[in-house]
């Protein structure tokens, strides 16, 4: 008995269903899209001269190029109102590495060596933390190699560097971060929010399974409407559940099984409200408005237990 339901809710709508899990899968990555846009835009604009053209200048652009919110454009030479970059809101931090850095940074005469323009505010003083704490990281090296020369011991400074790499602690707050699941994720819980106000959309892909005919029949069935419900509830709860799987991969994030198990009561939760107005309300307009406020309460709801 069983399989006539299967074959009903889901072999006779699959068409239905894989629209429904194109519509998602659509949205999901063009969500993705837009976060991935806001993430460029949060990036620091750091404008940098190299007049040194050495190494260790190399290696200082290297270091910020690589930052996770630094955002470097390197300067001509030639330019000669590097300033201007800060005034005309071009960029937040401009530095110009002076022709002897490298001769300054072995000799520890760092201390206004380097000429440095930054906005007077907040990120301001972010970008001029993260950039004096790389140059900070840069000078160490030799500043080791001088009081190992006041101790009369000699290293080169590649086994210097080495050591200084190999004792550096790990960060804490790194492996707090990859090595811990959460039970709670503000973005992925706003993605799977809007997904599920976007998956109101079944009550018009599936409206031919609302034949009034048809389900005062199954009525006459033991369980026959149950059974219409369980299937309909579990097949669609499954679809939502291996979308939010998705979206948890794209935006990679170890959530924990009480994360996953109160999604898992509020999709069936918002399965069961959506299922009830398909089979219950007879009118396709005030199914859709019902549906869509539903969705957005239910929405509502599931961000809000993020807190």
């Amino acid at each position: 008995m069983m399989k006539s339901y299967v074959y009903l809710v889901i072999i006779k709508q699959w068409k239905h269903y894989l629209s429904l899990i194109g519509i998602l899968l659509c949205v999901s990555i063009i969500i993705w899209g837009i976060q991935q846009n806001l993430n460029k835009t949060l990036r620091i604009p750091v404008a940098v001269q190299d007049m040194s053209n050495s190494q260790q200048s190399a290696e200082l652009i290297h270091k910020l190029r690589h930052h996770d919110i630094i955002q470097l454009e390197k300067i001509s030479p030639d330019d000669g109102y590097i300033d201007e970059r800060v005034s005309k809101k071009e960029a937040v931090v401009s530095m110009t590495i002076p022709k002897d850095y490298a001769t300054k940074l072995s000799h520890n005469h760092l201390q206004h060596a380097i000429n440095l323009y930054a906005r007077d505010d907040f990120i301001g003083s972010i970008a001029l933390e993260i950039i004096s704490k790389s140059i900070y990281e840069q000078q160490i090296p030799n500043i080791i190699k001088t009081h190992t020369k006041l101790a009369h011991k000699s290293y080169t400074m590649t086994t210097i560097k080495q050591r200084v790499t190999e004792k550096t602690p790990s960060s804490k707050i790194d492996y707090q971060a990859l090595k811990h699941t959460s039970n709670h994720s503000i973005s992925v819980s706003v993605i799977f929010a809007l997904l599920l106000c976007v998956s109101t959309i079944q009550i018009i892909l599936h409206q031919r399974l609302k034949q009034n005919a048809a389900l005062n029949r199954l009525a006459l069935f033991r369980y026959g409407k149950s059974k219409l419900y369980l299937t309909y509830i579990g097949t669609h709860t499954l679809i939502l559940l291996c979308t939010l799987g998705i979206i948890v991969l794209i935006v990679q994030q170890q959530l924990s099984l009480i994360f996953y198990l109160r999604s898992l009561l509020i999709i069936i939760i918002f399965e069961c409200g959506i299922a009830w107005l398909l089979f219950k309300v007879n009118t396709l307009s005030h199914r859709l408005f019902m549906a869509l406020i539903y969705g957005v309460m239910i929405a509502i709801i599931y961000i809000f237990l993020q807190f």
